[in-house]
């Protein structure tokens, strides 16, 4: 099977989590798996490794983690391209975010298989953890709260551990400005507009990771969009 009828394959199955939330979670976690780049990137990359403590800050309605609770499903695993690294078992994962209807969400897809709770990234519960995800959140929160809280991440992450930071790159010209537009009319249409987002150049976000401590590389992550976002993925040594 190719990756892409794989990936589709475990994106329908994800999705189906999100049945008993309502339509509109269903449909939103199968556009959002099958539509972003991201999430195949992560799985085709290898970068959350078998039995894999995961925490995502920012998790929404627990897209990402309904993603991965469904790749240990040695069935999913048995359709999985041999020339791709190995769909990610036994993952234990954890998610937090502001949003109270999301995380409902989250819990119904997830049941018992994974801890979500209503919180502010930057005083969320950081135990020892193998990875964490930030994906398109950093951006919402001032410089300072960026650094604190990469700050505390670098020292939740094991030697050897993981962070996957996505965000906007702010020297894309159009693209970024349609990606900020885009962040704009989300936060309206969740009834608590963000009359300013706090954004770096790709350069500087990698800088960033740097400076606090990781082993950083950035790549595209925008494929198939129109919008000015990237990957960075930071090594604690």
């Amino acid at each position: 099977m190719s990756h892409q009828l794989a990936f589709a394959a475990l994106v329908a199955a994800a999705a189906l989590r999100y049945r008993p939330a309502g339509r509109s979670a269903y449909y939103f976690a199968r556009g959002k798996l099958g539509g972003d780049p991201v999430f195949a990137a992560i799985l085709r990359q290898g970068l959350i490794p078998d039995r894999a403590r995961v925490i995502d800050l920012g998790c929404g309605q627990g897209v990402l983690l309904a993603l991965l609770a469904t790749a240990g499903d040695p069935r999913q695993g048995a359709n999985w391209p041999r020339g791709l690294p190995p769909l990610p078992r036994d993952t234990t994962v954890r998610g937090v975010d502001l949003r109270a209807e999301a995380i409902e969400a989250a819990r119904i897809a997830l049941g018992h298989g994974a801890e979500v709770s209503v919180g502010d990234v930057r005083d969320a519960r950081l135990a020892e953890c193998d990875v964490v995800t930030i994906l398109d959140v950093l951006h919402y929160i001032d410089f300072d709260a960026q650094v604190r809280l990469l700050e505390r991440v670098h020292a939740a992450l094991v030697p050897g551990g993981r962070l996957l930071l996505r965000a906007g790159d702010a020297s894309r010209g159009w693209r970024f400005r349609f990606t900020l537009a885009c962040d704009g009319l989300i936060t309206l249409f969740r009834g608590s507009l963000q009359r300013r987002f706090y954004c770096r150049r790709g350069a500087e976000w990698l800088a960033l990771l740097r400076q606090v401590g990781f082993d950083a590389q950035i790549q595209p992550m925008c494929a198939g969009t129109p919008f000015a976002n990237v990957l960075l993925v930071g090594r604690r040594p």
